[in-house]
């Protein structure tokens, strides 16, 4: 019997069940998880997707997260100050990588098609890092001995990352 009918005014008040409440409350995180699925997966499509994945760009994040707070301003005004050379072969390179992605994901290639595709990519990388070349030179300029380690230890893939060391040596 509801309160509405013990207190004698003849309205009869239904009560959600506490269970439906909680259904409720597990539907819309449902669905808000869902939405930010949905939208962080347009946003990595809309800006490229796996095949546009700057690797460089998490090594450079981690290589500015090992810098005292003061020498990161230093090194992004270095960049800074030669990306709008860099921009055009970034380009450049993020195109041949979404041509090759294009090309596996139809799966109709041939495997001459699939060589050229790489041969450009490498080609364009290769005139990339020639690019970054003095951005490189500058940088170092500028670090301590220290800091140029830790540069190593983040972009050279041949050094362990764990011991800054060269793989080979690192193993006692």
């Amino acid at each position: 019997m509801s309160v509405g009918a013990a207190e004698g005014t003849g309205a009869i008040i239904h009560r959600t069940p506490r269970w439906m409440w909680v259904l409720l409350i597990l539907s819309l995180a449902l669905n808000l998880m869902v939405l930010g699925i949905v939208c962080g997966s347009l946003w990595a499509v809309r800006h490229g997707g796996l095949w546009d994945a700057p690797i460089a760009l998490e090594r450079s994040q981690r290589f500015m997260s090992g810098l005292p707070q003061e020498r990161r301003a230093e090194m992004k005004a270095v960049f800074f100050g030669h990306k709008p050379a860099m921009v055009p072969f970034w380009r450049d390179v993020r195109q041949a990588r979404v041509t090759i992605g294009k090309l596996i994901k139809g799966g109709t290639y041939t495997e001459a098609e699939l060589n050229a595709s790489m041969d450009d990519l490498f080609q364009k990388e290769m005139a990339a890092r020639r690019a970054a070349k003095p951005m490189v030179s500058d940088m170092m300029a500028q670090l301590k001995p220290d800091e140029r380690l830790h540069f190593l230890s983040v972009f050279l893939p041949y050094l362990d990352e764990v011991q800054a060391q060269p793989a080979a040596q690192a193993s006692p």
